[in-house]
């Protein structure tokens, strides 16, 4: 179905931006809001769920290494639960990109388009990434490659330009609340980290013999060095005003003014937030189209892109009525959500792959 492939640093780019993009946008208004001035440790306890999901995606990705999840879930599940299994993943990645769209138009236009309708903005940017998906996974690996590196620059350059401004002591005192609301806040990020089980999708098409673990372990350490930065930045330069701000490192941004003249750069940063974002709705809408087309058993997913494009659309404004209906979703049943779909789910399947393959073993060896 699909013959195109992508080297292993396309695919570390790819899975970073994938995951990352849209989290340092929310991630330290979210975790502030719960936390306070230790918002920063949050992303460091949800990196767990990254690396328990990462090494579910790898271990199943070694027993069946030629296939994605929705092929394989029917065979260790059963034909009928395998279907209403798939069913419902394929339904919370139609949530989840519609989700991440709203993100972004809510976004752009709260920055820069004020008076572009938000219909337009998620139409736009649904039409580029259908148009990028046609091409293959090879065109969204090629593009995520020249993307990634600027991005990081970008969110490494916000620091450095803001050193002056930056205050160390908001820090302190460290876990004055003590440990309960940093691991109640810590959810939300584990939430972001759990996306990492999409590599799964990726890893059939991945080519050359450099280190599997190295390249799939490079983008979840980036994205939680990422988050913890962001969340350091907001906190150091805003203190506990940091919840009060609905997209922080955006707004830190527009403080960044050197000798006068280097200044105004919100708009480059909103230029390479949203070539980041394309690179992210591709990846979950490629994964999305991918999964359905396997799910409904099609030789080609090309001719369903643009009708899921239009429930994306759709599903990007049903899913929430404003913006602090989002926030408070990533706050209360979307973790729940993701946690039953990216870990549950996927660690059932492990669980029976590594019985049948350890009953064929013992079988093999009685005979």
């Amino acid at each position: 179905m699909e013959r195109g492939r992508i080297t292993w640093p396309q695919l570390c780019m790819l899975t970073y931006l994938m995951v990352c993009a849209t989290a340092v946008l929310v991630i330290p208004t979210v975790a502030s809001q719960i936390t306070g001035r230790d918002a920063w440790m949050t992303s460091i306890i949800g990196s767990v769920a990254g690396f328990i999901t990462l090494y579910i995606a790898m271990r199943l990705n070694q027993y069946y290494p030629e296939m994605t999840m929705v092929e394989y879930a029917p065979k260790l599940i059963g034909r009928w639960a395998g279907m209403i299994a798939n069913g419902v993943f394929l339904f919370f990645l139609l949530h989840s990109v519609g989700l991440i769209v709203r993100e972004y138009g809510e976004f752009i236009v709260g920055s820069l388009l004020i008076r572009t309708p938000e219909t337009v903005i998620n139409t736009a940017l649904i039409f580029v990434c259908a148009v990028a998906i046609r091409g293959g996974i090879e065109v969204i690996g090629k593009f995520a490659l020249l993307i990634a590196p600027l991005f990081m620059i970008l969110l490494l350059c916000i620091p450095l330009f803001l050193l002056p401004e930056l205050n160390a002591t908001e820090m302190f005192p460290i876990l004055n609340n003590g440990w309960r609301p940093v691991l109640e806040g810590s959810i939300t990020p584990a939430t972001w980290f759990l996306e990492f089980l999409l590599i799964g999708f990726f890893l059939p098409y991945a080519i050359g013999k450099r280190s599997r673990i190295k390249w799939s372990l490079s983008p979840l350490i980036l994205t939680l060095l990422t988050m913890v930065l962001s969340n350091l930045v907001c906190l150091f330069l805003f203190g506990p005003l940091t919840s009060m701000f609905t997209f922080p490192v955006f707004v830190a941004s527009r403080y960044i003014s050197l000798a006068g003249f280097f200044e105004h750069v919100e708009s480059m940063v909103v230029v390479l937030w949203v070539m980041g974002g394309f690179v992210q709705i591709a990846a979950w809408y490629y994964v999305l189209v991918l999964g359905t087309a396997q799910w409904l058993r099609l030789k080609d997913y090309r001719p369903i892109i643009f009708p899921i494009g239009v429930l994306i659309i759709a599903m990007s404004f049903w899913i929430s009525d404003n913006l602090q209906d989002m926030v408070d979703l990533f706050m209360t049943t979307e973790p729940l959500f993701s946690a039953t779909v990216l870990l549950v789910y996927p660690l059932l399947l492990l669980i029976i792959a590594w019985w049948k393959k350890r009953r064929a073993l013992h079988k093999e060896t009685r005979d």
